[in-house]
């Protein structure tokens, strides 16, 4: 976008100017829609009691009910974080985008209640593997999303019946 209005001035023809454009914009678009999903931070709602040891934090962590609630941050194509609330019975594993999701929520009843104006919901979530490692409590995650995996397997043996 830098070159295009160059070109313009400079009488090239139209095809070679927007050929110029399509160089600019296309690697523009792939970055933005491969990395929006990916989390930069999340936040789980711990009852009181799951603070008092390491152990029962364990203990709650596998045994997690489904209306726990999760705060997971991402960040848009300007940089501005995203905050998305939900319960971990709304995640679900996905693989999607070229294997950059690997979970996803429904919003079609959040967004229907949004202003047009508003962006969607945030539905599709890049959760990297080993990132819990970086984190002294990371170990949470691990145990979260074992149960995610099992509550979504369950579900789908249900549907099948």
């Amino acid at each position: 976008m830098i070159v295009a209005p160059t070109y313009i001035s400079a009488g090239e023809p139209l095809m070679k100017t927007a050929g110029v454009a399509l160089c600019g914009i296309i690697p523009a678009v792939y970055v933005a829609w491969t990395t929006s999903p990916f989390v930069a931070a999340m936040h789980l709602h711990l009852p009181p009691y799951a603070r008092w040891s390491p152990a029962i934090l364990e203990r709650f962590a596998r045994t997690a009910p489904p209306g726990t609630r999760l705060d997971v941050t991402t960040m848009s194509l300007i940089g501005k974080p995203r905050v998305s609330s939900m319960t971990l019975a709304d995640l679900r594993p996905a693989r999607r985008r070229l294997g950059t999701v690997n979970y996803a929520r429904d919003t079609s009843r959040l967004d229907a209640t949004r202003k047009w104006w508003r962006f969607r919901a945030v539905a599709e979530f890049s959760v990297q593997e080993g990132a819990e490692k970086r984190v002294k409590t990371g170990w949470v995650w691990r145990d979260i999303r074992d149960g995610i995996a099992k509550r979504a397997a369950a579900q789908a043996a249900a549907a099948k019946q």
